[in-house]
C-alpha cells in the first residue's frame, strides 16, 4: 500500500503545510501542485526522508519546477500539474485528455482552490483544494491510497489549524 499526500495552493502558508506533513508522517510521498513552491523548503525541512514531487503554479514566478510531471506509484501512473495550463477553471476535459494521452489513471491538479474527486472513463481527477487559501470552507489537502495498480481511496482532509 502506498500513501500519497497531495497539497496545492499554500500561498505562503508553509506552517500549515508543515502541520499536514506532521499529521501524515506515514506518507510515502508529497505531491505539491503549485502556488507556493517556496513554502516547501520550510515545510519539508523536518522531514528529510520524504519524497517530494512538485510543479510550479501560475503564482510561482521564477520557480524552476516543471509545469507538470508524470510518475508511477504502486502501479498507478499519475499526472500532476497545477491546472492553469489546462484551463481547469472552465472545465476538466483538456486535463482528462492529457491524462489519457500520457497513460495516467490519476490526474492531480490545483488552481481552483476547490476540492474535487471524480472518475471518468478510467481516469480519476483529483483536486486537494487549497492548503493555504481556500475559496470556501476549511483549508484542505488530499490523501490517496494506492495498491498494486489500484486506486484504493481518494479523500480530502481538513488541514490542521495553526493552533492545533
Amino acid at each position: 500500500m502506498t500513501k500519497l499526500i497531495v497539497a496545492s495552493d499554500s500561498h505562503g502558508s508553509a506552517v500549515t503545510l508543515q502541520g499536514v506533513l506532521d499529521k501524515e508522517r506515514d506518507a510515502d510521498a508529497l505531491l505539491f501542485l503549485g502556488d507556493g513552491v517556496r513554502d516547501l523548503d520550510t515545510a519539508c525541512g523536518p522531514f528529510p526522508g520524504l519524497r517530494v514531487y512538485a510543479v510550479r503554479g501560475n503564482c510561482d514566478l521564477a520557480a524552476l519546477e516543471p509545469p507538470e510531471g508524470v510518475a508511477p506509484f504502486d502501479g498507478v501512473n499519475v499526472l500532476y500539474t497545477h491546472g492553469h495550463l489546462y484551463g481547469v477553471k472552465s472545465g476538466l476535459e483538456r486535463l482528462w485528455y492529457a491524462a489519457r494521452e500520457r497513460g495516467a489513471q490519476l490526474a492531480l491538479f490545483g488552481h481552483t482552490h476547490i476540492p474535487l474527486c471524480e472518475e471518468s472513463d478510467g481516469v480519476t481527477l483529483f483536486n486537494p483544494g487549497s492548503v493555504g487559501r481556500p475559496w470556501r470552507g476549511h483549508a484542505t489537502y488530499g490523501v490517496i491510497l494506492l495498491d498494486k495498480g489500484r486506486i484504493v481511496e481518494c479523500r480530502h482532509e481538513k488541514a490542521p489549524a495553526l493552533w492545533e
